[in-house]
């Protein structure tokens, strides 16, 4: 099945169009395909790719400033709630876990993850605004 096209009149920078036209002689391949592809292949995943028991949560962070964006970041789950999901982790890991311990095992997980998805997509908004992304070692830095 062939997806529909749209036509998207772009100026580029001679240098740029000099390498496309080089590439596209390479590949042999058509200039607009190579530019599709191209930028189909460097766009960021939207929320449509994300489980859609996340996608509430994250939509909200679309409407944040930068400010709070960098919040997000930064998040972190709190020391005995890391502890407490080691724990039950290890629990798990050795068969020794009880019915109400899986339940509180799995919120913590769905915890967890969503605070993971919320960073990267905290970052992933920041970097569409064209702002800074801190370094995964700054990142490290604030533990």
């Amino acid at each position: 099945m062939t997806a529909t096209a749209e036509t998207l009149t772009v100026r580029l920078p001679a240098a740029a169009m000099e390498r496309l036209r080089r590439i596209s002689q390479i590949s042999r391949r058509p200039i607009d395909t190579l530019v599709a592809d191209t930028l189909e292949a460097s766009l960021p995943p939207l929320l449509e790719t994300v489980p859609d028991e996340y996608r509430s949560d994250l939509a909200v962070l679309e409407s944040l400033s930068s400010i709070e964006l960098r919040e997000q970041i930064f998040a972190q789950l709190d020391g005995k709630t890391v502890e407490r999901y080691n724990f039950l982790l290890e629990r798990n890991s050795s068969g020794t876990l009880r019915p109400e311990q899986e339940q509180e095992l799995d919120a913590l997980r769905r915890s967890a993850d969503l605070l993971m998805y919320r960073k990267v997509y905290a970052a992933l908004i920041l970097k569409w605004r064209g702002e800074y992304i801190p370094l995964s070692a700054e990142l490290q830095s604030t533990n």
